[in-house]
């Protein structure tokens, strides 16, 4: 399992992504991985959370484009 569920900084510029709780903000964070991270990303978020958790979070969000999940 990776240390995180993302690498770039570019993903979370607007909040400290230092201070972020993995588990109580996973849906905030999978929802930004998708939305702003590229395929490497989204590799790595799918193996610190894995396919099930993600696709409830996805599935469940109101503002991602369809394109995105």
């Amino acid at each position: 399992m990776p240390a995180k569920p993302y690498d770039h900084k570019k993903i979370f510029g607007d909040v400290d992504a230092e201070k972020l709780d993995f588990e109580k903000k996973a849906s905030f964070i999978i929802e930004r991985v998708f939305e702003r991270g590229d395929v490497e990303d989204i590799r790595m978020c799918r193996r610190f959370y894995g396919d099930e958790k993600i696709g409830d979070v996805l599935l469940n969000t109101k503002y991602l484009p369809l394109r995105k999940i």
